[in-house]
């Protein structure tokens, strides 16, 4: 009869799984439990090296398992689509930063902010109807979402179609009639088409909210400056050598400090029409500029006839009159200039100087204050007002005031040394061209 070995196998097999020795495998295939209990106190299974490590990685595998299958089944939340996107456009990766917003969009097709967003990486990379599109469906969302009326109007703008454009940024100042860039790009659009009139009227709006914006003052200079320009172009096709040509170029040396161009020109215009509007009072500044005082008189006066009450004519003839010691003369004539041209400072300061020279010390201590209140930074008014409280004895204010003018003089001479080392600098180092 033949005994089968199998048995024994499978005993032996079962016996090396709790890692027993020799012996104990022996004991364990016979059955002989005293050798077996006795083996396995000796090595215990769960303190084996081996059965540890084994545990170990099982262990390790299921957790990783779990942690594959969960992430098979999360969801993204927005901020984690807008956080990724956000470093794609960071590294200006955009059409990724696209990819993720559309991601977003198939999984919150109802998220406003998602298609916001989505709609303006269509803008950054010039998908501009892609842009409108994804706009539009924001607003059949929410029609008064912030920003879309006015994203929509730059898609149009860009793509050229300015009255869709207009009608866009309209719909966003109705929206939020404090939102800034609807302004500022409306006057753009309005420049684009030649309606000056009304892209004025949107940097008015601008400047009324804030007249600190430099940006805007910026634009409204250019704008200014280039329909300026074009009217000049436009005058000198009718006629290059028409006096009002001849004015303009007058005017233009005015304003650059070359007197004597400025005077020739207003000659030949006296000249062709001696009652051009304004001519004597151009000619007498320019003679004023130049330090021409007989000349400048002479002039300011025929102004004073054709306009009696015209500021800056008083006001220079009486600092004439003044120089020259004729200040009761000039009193009159500043009394005048002074309110037909409130926000000059230089009028209310002379005005003081002369009335503190006659004695009428609180007028001229209004008239100074009020000078220091328009151009705290002018020395010389700090000066007149330091000598004026002497004679009000007002000794601690004379002194506050005197301290004034020290400092804003000596900062004025440290500026002046400060440009004048660096133009010598510049003219001590070697041009590209040496």
């Amino acid at each position: 009869m033949l005994v089968s070995t199998q048995p024994r196998l499978i005993s032996l097999n079962t016996a090396q799984l709790f890692r027993l020795d020799p012996e104990g495998q022996i004991a364990f295939a016979s059955r002989r439990t005293d050798v077996l209990t006795s083996t396995m106190r000796k090595s215990r299974p769960c303190q084996s090296p081996d059965f540890i490590r084994d545990a170990l990685l099982l262990t390790l595998i299921v957790v990783s398992c779990r942690n594959w299958a969960l992430a098979q089944n999360h969801t993204p939340s927005v901020d984690e689509y807008f956080s990724q996107a956000r470093a794609l456009e960071g590294s200006q990766n955009y059409a990724g930063a696209e990819q993720v917003y559309r991601d977003a969009a198939k999984k919150f097709p109802q998220n406003p902010e998602v298609l916001k967003r989505l709609g303006i990486i269509y803008q950054t990379e010039i998908k501009l109807p892609e842009s409108i599109d994804t706009f539009q469906q924001v607003l059949q969302i929410d029609p008064k979402y912030p920003e879309v009326n006015f994203y929509i109007g730059l898609s149009y703008f860009g793509l050229n179609q300015f009255d869709k454009s207009i009608a866009a940024f309209d719909k966003q100042v109705e929206v939020d009639p404090k939102y800034r860039r609807a302004h500022y790009y409306e006057a753009q659009v309005y420049q684009s088409i030649g309606r000056n009139s009304d892209a004025m009227r949107q940097y008015e709006i601008l400047l009324a909210q804030d007249g600190t914006d430099q940006k805007v003052l910026y634009q409204l200079v250019r704008f200014l400056k280039a329909t300026t320009l074009h009217a000049i172009d436009q005058l000198g096709n009718l006629d290059p050598n028409s006096i009002y040509m001849l004015v303009l170029k007058a005017e233009s040396n005015t304003q650059g400090q070359d007197y004597n161009k400025a005077i020739e020109e207003y000659q030949q215009v006296l000249a062709k029409d001696p009652s051009f509007p304004g001519i004597h009072f151009a000619l007498g500044e320019n003679y004023y500029g130049k330090v021409d005082f007989p000349n400048a008189e002479k002039e300011l006066r025929l102004a004073l006839q054709e306009d009696p009450n015209h500021p800056k004519a008083n006001y220079y003839l009486a600092d004439i009159l003044v120089k020259s010691g004729r200040l009761n003369e000039a009193v009159p004539l500043l009394e005048l200039s002074v309110p037909a041209d409130p926000g000059f400072m230089k009028g209310y300061f002379l005005l003081g100087k002369c009335y503190a020279a006659q004695g009428k010390l609180p007028e001229a201590l209004k008239l100074l204050q009020k000078a220091t209140e328009m151009e705290p930074d002018d020395k010389n008014v700090h000066y007149q007002l330091a000598q004026l409280y002497t004679k009000l004895n007002e000794p601690a204010k004379s002194e506050e005031q005197i301290q004034i003018f020290q400092k804003l003089y000596a900062d004025e001479r440290a500026k002046k040394a400060q440009r004048l080392d660096e133009n010598q600098k510049r003219m001590a180092t070697p041009s590209d061209e040496q």
